[in-house]
């Protein structure tokens, strides 16, 4: 089985940074903080989607994204050019 990215297995026995228990050789570790701890005790970095998510979640609850927009004026089945005008 893959080992997850930026893991390792433990060359040796150690002590996790995070939550200071101990682990042993072959036991899969990541990097927490600036030495290595266990896999669930490293915080875990969101993917760009969910990033974007809360990004967006934040703009829509503050009324940002319809601030500045204007209703369109554009009639069904016409072309800009023949719009009317705008109120």
């Amino acid at each position: 089985m893959p080992l997850p990215r930026g893991s390792v297995r433990a060359a040796y026995p150690g002590t996790c940074p995070a939550c200071f228990k101990d682990y042993v050789k072959g036991e899969v570790i990541t990097k927490v903080t600036d030495r290595w701890g266990h896999s669930a005790c490293a915080p875990r970095q969101m993917s760009a989607a969910e990033r974007e998510f809360t990004r967006n979640k934040a703009r829509i609850e503050s009324g940002e994204t319809f601030r500045g927009q204007k209703p369109s004026d554009w009639r069904r089945g016409a072309s800009p050019s023949s719009t009317r005008p705008a109120r």
